[in-house]
C-alpha cells in the first residue's frame, strides 16, 4: 500500500507527500525494531530471572550439603577418637561398641555436588545473564574449586579397605543397614544433621562376627596408626567448611541450622 503511493507520488512529482511517505516508512522500521528490541529485553530478563533462580536453589542444597560435612565428618572423627581411646585401653567398651565406632570412622558423606544449572550456564554462554554479581562470583568459586583437591582426606580410603578387609560381609551389611547415616535422608532434611552418625545403633544375629572382628581390630597393628590419621582428617574436614558457610552466607537466605 505504501509502495504503492509512493510510486504514484513519485510519477506526480508530489515531493512533499513522497517525503512524508519516507518518513512514515523510515518510523516504521525503527518503531519495529525498538519493539523487537524490547521484546529481547523482556525474554532476555524472564530468562535471567529463572536462571538466577534455578542457581540459587541449587546453591542451597549445596549448603546444606556443606552442613552436612561440617556435622557427619565430626562425628566420623569422634568415633574414630573413641575407638582409639577404646584400643590404647583409656575407656572400657564391649565388643560390639567398638565395632561400631571402628565401622562409623569409615564413613564418608556422599552426596553429589548439584551444579545443573552452573553447568548450564556456562554450556551455553549465558553467565552474564546473572545480574547478582556477588552469587554469580561465588558460584564460579564454589564450582571450579574441586572437591577433590580441597579435601583433606586420604584419597585411598585406606582404612576404610582396611576395616573391610578384617569384616565379614554379613556383618558389614548389617552396620551399613543399622549404624549408617539413615538412606531415606534427602537434601534439605537439616533436623537430621545433629544426629546424622550419632544414634543409637544394635546389631542383631551377629555376634561371633562381631567377637571376631574386634579380636581383629585389637591385634592389628595397621589399626591405631590409620585410626589416628582418620581422626584427625576428618576433623579437618569438618572444620574447613567454615569457609563455604561464610561464602554462602553472604550470599544466600540466612539458614534456621539445627543446634
Amino acid at each position: 500500500m505504501i509502495l504503492s503511493r509512493l510510486i504514484h507520488h513519485l510519477k506526480t512529482q508530489n515531493w512533499t507527500a513522497v517525503a512524508i511517505e519516507f518518513v512514515i516508512v523510515i518510523a516504521g522500521v525503527v518503531i519495529g525494531f525498538q519493539v523487537t528490541a524490547w521484546n529481547s529485553e523482556r525474554e532476555a530478563h524472564a530468562r535471567a530471572e529463572i536462571l538466577t533462580a534455578r542457581l540459587i536453589e541449587d546453591l542451597q542444597a549445596e549448603q546444606w550439603r556443606v552442613e552436612g560435612n561440617a556435622y557427619y565428618y565430626a562425628q566420623v572423627s569422634d568415633n574414630a577418637q573413641r575407638a582409639i581411646d577404646a584400643l590404647e585401653g583409656r575407656r572400657s567398651v564391649d565388643d560390639e561398641t567398638l565395632v561400631i565406632e571402628a565401622f562409623r570412622a569409615t564413613q564418608i558423606f556422599s552426596f553429589p555436588i548439584i551444579r545443573t544449572t552452573y553447568t548450564e550456564l556456562v554450556a551455553t554462554g549465558t553467565i552474564d545473564l546473572v545480574a547478582d554479581d556477588a552469587l554469580m562470583i561465588a558460584a564460579v568459586e564454589y564450582y571450579e574449586s574441586g572437591a577433590d583437591d580441597l579435601s583433606f582426606q586420604d584419597r585411598d580410603r585406606t582404612y576404610r579397605f582396611t576395616f573391610f578387609q578384617l569384616a565379614d560381609r554379613s556383618l558389614v551389611d548389617a552396620l551399613a543397614s543399622n549404624c549408617a547415616e539413615p538412606r531415606t535422608m534427602g537434601i534439605g532434611d537439616y533436623a537430621a544433621l545433629p544426629e546424622i552418625l550419632d544414634f543409637p545403633c544394635d546389631i542383631d544375629g551377629q555376634d561371633g562376627a562381631i567377637t571376631a572382628l574386634a579380636g581383629r581390630l585389637r591385634d592389628n597393628p595397621a589399626i591405631l596408626p590409620l585410626l589416628r590419621q582418620r581422626a584427625t582428617e576428618t576433623l579437618i574436614e569438618s572444620q574447613s567448611q567454615i569457609y563455604w558457610r561464610t561464602l554462602f552466607g553472604q550470599i544466600l537466605p540466612p539458614l534456621a541450622v539445627p543446634e
